[in-house]
């Protein structure tokens, strides 16, 4: 009986986590608008404080706010958007989601690379990248 009770409880503990899989990315897609949202408003402030605590104690507030107000003053407003890859994986109960778009901003253009994990329905950021020729030299 208890054999029987604990492998249903690790059936649903499982299961629930799959959810996270098969909603992940679906979950993270808002989160990028509401990044770019606020990227358009130049509330870089507002960026970092969305971040989650493993993205904040990757690096400082300052060198963060500093590449927000870059991509601003090199590349513009963004103008376009589009996803051109994703991928989603679950390891040890842990879904990771990660969303790429190319990018057209009034001043070039960029490939941008979001990493979140999604738990419980909710995404946080937990990795950006930008790559730009167009902000490299500008």
């Amino acid at each position: 009986m208890k054999a029987r009770t604990l492998f249903s409880i690790s059936l649903l503990v499982l299961l629930g986590a799959c959810g996270d899989t098969f909603d992940g990315r679906a979950v993270a897609e808002p989160e990028v608008k509401e990044f770019h949202e606020l990227l358009k408003a130049k509330d870089f402030e507002a960026m970092y404080r969305r971040s989650s605590t493993d993205f904040q104690a990757a690096a400082p507030k300052e060198k963060v706010l500093a590449l927000y107000a870059a991509i601003d003053r090199k590349l513009g407003a963004l103008q376009t958007t589009k996803q051109i890859n994703w991928s989603v994986n679950t390891r040890n109960l842990v879904t990771t989601v990660v969303l790429v778009y190319a990018s057209q901003f009034q001043d070039g253009e960029a490939t941008e690379t979001f990493t979140f994990r999604v738990k419980s329905g909710e995404a946080e950021l937990i990795g950006y990248n930008i790559a730009s020729f167009d902000m490299l030299i500008k």
